[in-house]
């Protein structure tokens, strides 16, 4: 009981029952403004669960984070490192609330490209800070998928791919959160999907990395798809089902392919979107002219 308490308070920064107050806006920076910023949207006709007041949306943050930092310990620097997630003057993560001007199933039809439909509407909304990655949680359904993200190296340079998006529900009857633990102190599949879909919007995984994935064209919705690692045990291996997926628990274990790797492709360890950050850090490349 006592290490639950000491988590809530810590991703709260606050007694356990002081109100939370809702963002619409993006708070002013208190880094240099390359971060995460994390938004939880709605369609028109969603149904507000307040995840960005209850916590919810803290706790998930905060597992992604931890989970890099113990997994890049003794690497480049002995004390690991952390995702840049935008946060507020008192520590805690800026959290914005955006109710879009489209519908559910406007979106949700698009399966893995809604996330497309999602960006464009978040930029049409002020949501377009070239410095910024966004990771919207998107409150609705997807015909396809439990999230999705763009991917930089695989869109033409004119194209802004800076958006990752989690599906919650997600497909069918809640079954993105029933399949995948749903919003939870510990480290699951909610938390897996939503690091899987943040590395592709930082660069990963490049199309130089020695072990990169496209997908063949096979009739499926991944057909051509790169950005993947053809490691099974890693967490930028292809999704295929939740068996495999509860498997893939390595951040390029052998620093071969886009953590702290030799090469000359993009390296995670070198991201302006971790911290510490390298002298001369990188951001996230573009593969098509």
């Amino acid at each position: 009981m006592k290490k639950v308490l000491f988590f809530l308070l810590m991703i709260t920064g606050s007694a356990l029952n002081s109100e939370e107050k809702r963002n619409y806006i993006d708070l002013p920076d208190v880094d240099d403004g390359y971060n995460i910023h994390i938004i939880y949207a709605l369609p028109s006709d969603g149904i507000d669960k307040e995840y960005d007041l209850n916590n919810q949306i803290s706790m998930l943050a905060y597992q992604m984070d931890k989970w890099f930092n113990k997994k890049t310990k003794d690497r480049l620097f002995p004390e690991g490192q952390h995702l840049k997630f935008d946060r507020r003057d008192d520590g805690r993560i800026d959290i914005t609330f955006l109710k879009l001007g489209i519908d559910n199933l406007s979106i949700s039809k698009e399966g893995i490209n809604a996330v497309n439909v999602i960006q464009s509407e978040i930029s049409r909304l002020g949501f377009n800070d070239k410095k910024k990655v966004y990771f919207v949680i998107y409150g609705g359904s997807n015909r396809d998928v439990c999230a999705s993200s763009q991917l930089p190296q695989h869109v033409p340079r004119a194209v802004v791919a800076n958006t990752a998006a989690l599906y919650y529900p997600g497909k069918g009857d809640d079954s993105c959160v029933e399949n995948n633990g749903g919003f939870k102190p510990e480290f699951n599949n909610t938390t897996r999907f939503a690091l899987h879909e943040v590395f592709h919007v930082l660069g990963v995984v490049p199309k130089c990395a020695p072990d990169h994935l496209v997908f063949p064209s096979e009739g499926t919705i991944n057909d051509g798809i790169g950005g993947h690692l053809n490691v099974p045990s890693d967490i930028m291996f292809s999704v295929q089902s939740n068996v495999t997926f509860s498997k893939m628990d390595q951040l390029d274990m052998k620093s071969l392919n886009y953590y702290n790797h030799k090469n000359d492709c993009l390296d995670l360890a070198k991201s302006r979107y971790v911290k510490p950050t390298v002298d001369n850090p990188q951001l996230p490349t573009y593969g098509i002219d």
